[in-house]
């Protein structure tokens, strides 16, 4: 101890003896260096001051427009650079009704006038951050100096001395870190916003630009993600929360720390009290209501540990209501825009899907799925056998499906579900992004090509037998089962694999492949890759994409006409300029491919085929157990489709101005869904939920039926011939279509036994005349 008051003691002398040095020379030459480090800093703001005020012209040039753009104001052309932007602004994707249906961003921004800023939150960021705002040119040296004492008393950091204006500075020009360059820079950066912005345009600035945390910048965005509804809307306390979260988004955000946020936000309220702006006892109430509104709880010892608040980060904050189809339209603008500009251009995108739809859709697919996966987990619970009940497990895990949706006419996509739930862990898109055996779904393909033949008409008889083909090719039915004499019309009402074949093997390969080659635009080496001259074609034995699946009959109900699928209407920038018109180009294109290929298939082939395909929902359908308790008012037409070992299952159905795939299968690959489980049970009852609901109450017209050319008649459905008048046929069809001259010329000959020609006129009803 007395070695250490030697040691002051001399200390001490010589300072005295050496005052000149100590309290002359050496703070002299501490300010002398501070002074050039100063300058030498100037100097370096002068060098980067053109850029950085250009920077924040930009800045306010944007916010400036968003006013305007909220007002209603028009512009025919972009002044701000597409890939330029200030400050990051999020890719918005909207529906054909302009619901936002999803976002792009890296930094999740809204940017928003100043008279949408509660007067609240501004007295706020005044209380709490710059008391001074409204009096001091940049720097606040009373609020420096306020700072320095309330955090000497608190022996801790409470209150920082940046002013909003520095701290504007900060984030717009710096680098953001802690050091005495960059405080003096920004003081500089901030003297030179003071000169040339007024009050409320650096508050503006301010708060449209600063960091909540979560990816969220600016006060509109913070608001939606912590409270779900715009900015404008936030009373007190809420509006204290968001700038409770400015100092350290990290400790004093609600989703990062309710109890920590919840105190800051007390402080804030105190802060506003203090600076004259509320009273107390106002504070006091207002915050209780707040706590009940947000449904705060606390614990034991009086943590809060929950609340609503944040319940909002997935809903309206990141909005993606379609992602898969989302994520195939992300691909489609990188590779146009840049990755950059999708993330921070502020892009508006106008797309196809309408949100209805595909909130339906979805529900509908997820609901298929689960059945499924149920079956699979019902399965392993009742297994003995612990590896086969783990098997079913995991086939359990791995079921997935997929549901397009689109109009025939145009193109245009209407719904897009790629799976169960996109995820970190899946994103593979089953729409368009798998192919797989479509089986019995394809026969509808066959038997157009065969109509528009003449090779056969819906009263076509056919013999179901087990029949061996040539190279020994020998197709079972479905169940087993033959029945021998059965029409055309019937045999694709039930499926039946026998007489698809023969109808292959009677109208050969060219029509069918001319029909797949047109309608999927593929080259001769593409369809001679994917499809090969055999007849299990007839069966569906060559792989497509749902989405290939779903345009293949789009043909069909169209009248054969070529379709280009497409989900991108517009894309605008951020000033609403239109920068590229997809739409446009699409249909151009689709109108040039139209012109070079004509006509893909006769339209009353079309409207054949569609008439035998109302059948699948008749009793004994493939499909009549999906519609059964349910009320379908309106003309509905399609088919099952199930491939070998029960591995995938599909339904394609139509409406006429609707056609939806369906597809649920093992995402591994050929795995059974187990005995039985086929598309009429298992992907037709998701076609049916998603169209019951998105057409109650606004049925579509029926199906187009050519005005020239087609013949129609109520035939039985054992013989294939005009039933009787007298209801001697059991079973009939009424308004089958035929092409004219190819309908039946008799009388039932099974039930009524009488040989009438078509001449007769107490045969045919008027109705049943050509047309």
């Amino acid at each position: 101890m007395n070695g250490f008051f030697r040691i002051l003691k001399k200390i001490i002398s010589w300072i005295v003896t050496h005052k000149k040095i100590v309290f002359v020379y050496i703070p002299a030459g501490i300010l002398l260096v501070f002074t050039a480090y100063v300058i030498i800093i100037f100097f370096m703001w002068q060098h980067d001051r053109d850029g950085a005020l250009t920077k924040l012209t930009k800045y306010k040039q944007l916010i400036d427009r968003t006013e305007e753009l909220k007002k209603g104001y028009s512009y025919t052309d972009s002044e701000v650079d597409l890939a330029a932007k200030v400050v990051d602004i999020p890719t918005r994707i909207f529906d054909r009704n302009d619901e936002i249906i999803g976002e792009f961003f890296e930094q999740k921004r809204e940017i928003v006038p100043y008279d949408y800023i509660p007067a609240w939150l501004i007295k706020a960021v005044v209380a709490s951050e710059d008391r001074d705002f409204y009096r001091h040119r940049g720097i606040s040296y009373r609020g420096i100096i306020r700072a320095f004492l309330v955090n000497l008393a608190y022996f801790r950091v409470v209150q920082g001395g940046s002013t909003v204006t520095q701290q504007l500075a900060k984030v717009l020009f710096t680098d953001m870190e802690r050091n005495i360059k960059r405080k003096i820079y920004e003081t500089f950066c901030a003297h030179e916003i003071e000169k040339r912005y007024d009050k409320q345009d650096i508050m503006s600035m301010y708060l449209n630009l600063i960091y909540f945390g979560n990816g969220a910048y600016g006060v509109e965005s913070a608001a939606k993600m912590f409270f779900g509804t715009s900015v404008k809307e936030l009373p007190i306390v809420e509006c204290a929360m968001i700038v409770a979260t400015i100092s350290n988004p990290k400790v004093y955000s609600p989703l990062s720390d309710l109890d920590a946020s919840l105190r800051k936000t007390q402080r804030i309220l105190e802060s506003l009290a203090d600076a004259g702006y509320v009273y107390r006892d106002r504070t006091a109430r207002t915050y209780d209501g707040f706590l009940r509104r947000w449904e705060v709880v606390f614990d034991e010892k009086g943590k809060a540990v929950s609340s609503l608040i944040g319940n909002f980060l997935f809903s309206s904050y990141r909005v993606n209501r379609a992602p898969f189809f989302n994520e195939s339209i992300r691909r489609v603008l990188v590779d146009k825009f840049g990755e950059d500009t999708v993330k921070k251009g502020g892009l508006k995108v106008y797309t196809t899907i309408d949100a209805e739809k595909q909130d339906v859709a979805t529900e509908a697919l997820r609901s298929g799925i689960t059945r499924q996966r149920e079956y699979h987990l019902k399965l392993a619970g009742r297994m003995k056998d612990t590896r086969r009940a783990d098997q079913e497990m995991q086939k359990a895990q791995n079921i997935e499906g997929a549901l397009i949706s689109l109009d025939p006419g145009t193109g245009e996509l209407l719904a897009y579900v790629g799976g169960y739930e996109f995820s970190s862990k899946n994103q593979n898109d089953h729409v368009a992004q798998i192919r797989r055996q479509p089986g019995s779904s394809f026969k509808p393909i066959i038997y157009a090509a065969a109509v528009e033949g003449r090779d056969i008409t819906p009263s076509t008889v056919c013999i179901d037998e087990k029949t061996k083909f040539k190279d020994g090719y020998a197709p079972r039915n479905y169940d087993g089962n033959y029945i021998g004499e059965v029409i055309v019309r019937e045999a694709l009402k039930k499926s039946i694999n026998v007489v698809a074949v023969k109808v292959l093997e009677k109208t050969g390969y060219d029509g069918v492949f001319r029909f797949i080659r047109k309608s999927l635009y593929l080259s001769d080496s593409e369809l001679r890759d994917r499809f090969g001259r055999t007849l299990s074609l007839a069966l569906g034995t060559y792989e497509v994409s749902p989405l290939e699946n779903c345009v293949l009959h789009s043909v069909i109900v169209n009248g054969g006409e070529y379709l280009l699928p497409y989900g991108i209407r517009l894309v605008k920038d951020y000033n609403d300029t239109i920068v590229w018109n997809n739409e446009e180009e699409i249909r151009n294109l689709a109108d040039e491919r139209r012109k070079e290929i004509g006509k893909i298939i006769d339209p009353i082939a079309c409207a054949i085929t569609v008439s035998m395909l109302r059948s699948v929902f008749e009793e004994g359908g493939t499909a009549s157990g999906a519609v059964t308790g349910n009320k379908i008012d309106f003309q509905i037409a399609g088919k099952t489709g199930t491939t070998t070992n029960y591995n995938d299952v599909w339904f394609v159905g139509y409406t006429s101005n609707l056609v939806t795939t369906v597809w649920i299968g093992n995402k591994e690959g050929a795995i059974s869904l187990g005995l039985g489980r086929a598309g009429g049970s298992v992907a037709a009852p998701v076609w049916v939920e998603y169209i019951s609901a998105v057409f109650r109450g606004n049925p579509p017209v029926d199906f187009r039926i050519p005005d020239q050319g087609v013949a129609r008649e109520t035939i039985c459905l054992d013989s294939g011939e005009v039933a009787g008048r007298n209801g001697e046929c059991p079973r009939v069809a009424r308004d089958v279509i035929y092409y004219s001259g190819t309908e039946p010329g008799r009388y039932c000959h099974i039930h009524v036994g009488t040989d009438n020609p078509r001449g007769d006129e107490t045969v045919i009803d008027e109705k049943n005349q050509e047309q």
